[in-house]
């Protein structure tokens, strides 16, 4: 009898375990990537490439939103209080997860994330017009000096306008900060002739450039891609002037999901169709994650952070 009843619970756990729902794999739906800027932008166009990719190796459709509106910070707060499960993701970069924080008051700070992914990095240009009485980046920091220019940027708490802050604190000069909601926009009033100059990053940009309808006066570092253009460095000017896209998730998303995504990324970003596409965008492609990435973020954010102070005395 003992036996009988030993051998009926041991076909009741197993009638039991195949009774249970298995747990399910992620992902098994839709996922959705929102960007907190308008469309045209370096933070949309590198998003879209590295969606377009993941969705083919993941076989889930993988859908870009534009959330634009606060300087980046209605579309990363939506992320922030989205259920941490990987179905609800964030393009994250220097703007709304390292500066913002700092020198507006928002509900989120950079621990309100789980860090997935580096996708690319773009170097912060200084432009002006083709018709601008300025031809390089000592007589642009004159004319600042002899009377008040006019610089677009993408939001007074933008990476962009922070930079550029630091940038013109650093040379001896103050200009008027004439904002856009992205960078595609202040370009637009660059080469339409309504602002003096603008700060950028070159998937904004260098279209203007090919077109002759803007100069590139100054960039954050001298390369073939810019070739015979200076670096801020040139003129004494020091710091790492460069914005960066990437992926976050809110946070307390499960680790597993995180190395899915990784892995997904990483495949896609040795495409050699993708890297294509980052180049034709203007952004350099940096695959990161990890540790020692979130390390160097933090340290980002702790210079952002005594920036700000700086700022407010």
């Amino acid at each position: 009898m003992k036996k009988q009843l030993a051998l009926l619970a041991a076909i009741g756990t197993v009638a039991s375990a195949f009774a249970m729902p298995a747990a399910a794999e992620f992902p098994e739906k839709p996922i959705r990537v929102i960007v907190p800027w308008g469309a045209g932008g370096d933070s949309d166009l590198t998003t879209r490439v590295w969606a377009d990719a993941v969705e083919k190796i993941l076989g889930v459709p993988v859908a870009v939103v534009n959330k634009a509106g606060g300087t980046g910070v209605i579309g990363t707060t939506e992320v922030v209080n989205a259920k941490p499960d990987g179905y609800t993701l964030v393009n994250a970069g220097l703007s709304n997860v390292q500066v913002t924080p700092n020198f507006s008051q928002v509900s989120y700070d950079f621990d309100s994330f789980t860090p997935v992914v580096k996708l690319s990095a773009v170097p912060l240009g200084l432009l002006v017009g083709k018709d601008s009485p300025y031809n390089s980046f000592e007589e642009f920091v004159q004319g600042a000096k002899d009377k008040r220019l006019t610089q677009g940027s993408w939001g007074a708490a933008s990476s962009g306008t922070i930079l550029a802050s630091i940038v013109a604190r650093q040379a001896g000069y103050t200009v008027d900060y004439v904002h856009a909601n992205t960078t595609a926009e202040s370009m637009v009033s660059l080469i339409g002739g309504h602002i003096d100059s603008a700060v950028s990053f070159p998937p904004a940009f260098e279209p203007h450039l090919k077109s002759g309808s803007a100069r590139l006066l100054v960039v954050n570092k001298k390369s073939d891609q810019f070739h015979g253009v200076p670096s801020f460095a040139d003129f004494g000017i020091n710091g790492d002037f460069e914005g960066w896209s990437g992926i976050f998730a809110p946070k307390g998303v499960p680790q597993e999901v995180v190395d899915k995504l990784v892995e997904a990324s990483a495949q896609a970003m040795q495409d050699p169709q993708v890297v294509k596409a980052f180049e034709n965008i203007g952004a350099e492609v940096d695959f990161r994650h990890g540790d020692e990435w979130v390390a160097d973020m933090r340290d980002t954010y702790g210079m952002m952070a005594e920036a700000a102070a700086e700022m407010r005395k």
